[in-house]
């Protein structure tokens, strides 16, 4: 099943690996399965692609070709959607004269995946100037975007110094990522970001311009992204893919439990290292506030996150005190 889903995640088609790839295909015992496992990796519309270009559609049952054929379409569907919501975003913020570079799916998806709906997105994620980010985030919710509830009054205060990106926004099904840093490492001032955007290469989206950053950045992000999701257990080929497809040398690799499981992020161990990596990425002297905001949230953040009310929230506090021990 590895060398199948590797194979089937690969862009662009290599004819030589087409006998490779049909003996992989006459071995699968059960479809569903491997369907299932093929979409939980983000890789559907890549599988089809490469079942198509290998001619060997009909090596698959009728009706788990049907399912692959349908993913494609609907990650071609689902991309020009996004690409149009971006527009959207893009016309604001450009009347507003703030600059933003498309890292990560669209950046991909209109670049060396060549606009064939073959790089699933499920939102899009844009990088700004760190001095332009809380302003963008703002005037978005002003033309009706909104945003996820924010777990307390201290978080509010600080979430431009919370990870690498501001809450989500959220507008008719439609989501964005505001990024001000690519990597944890970043100096806070966000001013070894400025050249990156100010210099970032321009290519066309149907008529309309975009910024992408440079193949070496890209690259270095995606990296960094692939093993923060790993250590937080959420590893999908997608991502994999992303990487082997900007540099065919890379030795990076996927485990097999991440193969077979590409969704461990509720299990405890990898809950509690997720959070100890946001805590290590919060500078020091904001550490402590990001704790006690995140052990004592606000009342109405508790309702909704334990789906209670009134003085039931209050049962559920003590509960959170014990995120200190995963710290200790």
């Amino acid at each position: 099943m590895r060398d199948l889903l590797l194979l089937l995640c690969r862009y662009p088609y290599n004819a030589t690996n087409r006998e490779t790839l049909s003996k992989l295909i006459s071995e699968v015992q059960d479809w569903t399965k491997t369907v299932e496992l093929i979409n939980a990796h983000g890789i559907i519309a890549l599988a089809a692609y490469n079942i198509k270009e290998a001619g060997l559609e009909k090596q698959i049952p009728e009706d788990a070709m049907a399912i692959i054929e349908n993913g494609h379409m609907q990650s071609v569907v689902r991309n020009t959607w996004l690409t149009e919501r971006w527009k959207e975003v893009n016309t604001i913020l450009s009347n507003a004269g703030i600059k933003h570079v498309l890292l990560k799916g669209m950046a991909l998806e209109h670049t060396i995946y060549g606009g064939k709906g073959l790089r699933q997105m499920t939102d899009n994620d844009i990088l700004l100037k760190r001095g332009d980010a809380l302003k963008a985030w703002h005037l978005l919710q002003q033309e009706g975007f909104s945003h996820e509830l924010i777990k307390s009054s201290l978080h509010k205060k600080i979430m431009i110094d919370i990870g690498k990106h501001l809450p989500c926004l959220y507008k008719n099904g439609y989501a964005v990522e505001i990024h001000h840093k690519l990597f944890d490492t970043t100096t806070t001032d966000g001013k070894d970001y400025n050249d990156l955007i100010d210099n970032a290469a321009e290519i066309l989206i149907g008529n309309t311009k975009a910024r992408i950053l440079t193949k070496e950045i890209q690259l270095k992000h995606l990296i960094n992204h692939y093993e923060r999701h790993a250590l937080e257990g959420n590893v999908q080929l997608r991502q994999y893919a992303d990487i082997i497809l900007l540099d065919k040398a890379s030795t990076i690799g996927i485990p097999d439990s991440f193969v077979y499981n590409p969704r461990q992020e509720t299990k405890m161990e990898y809950r509690k290292a997720a959070y100890k990596i946001n805590i290590r990425s919060i500078q020091p002297k904001y550490r402590l506030w990001h704790i006690i905001g995140d052990i004592f949230p606000s009342v109405k953040w508790m309702k909704e996150r334990y789906n209670c009310t009134g003085l039931k929230t209050l049962v559920y506090y003590p509960i959170r005190v014990g995120k200190l021990l995963w710290l200790i």
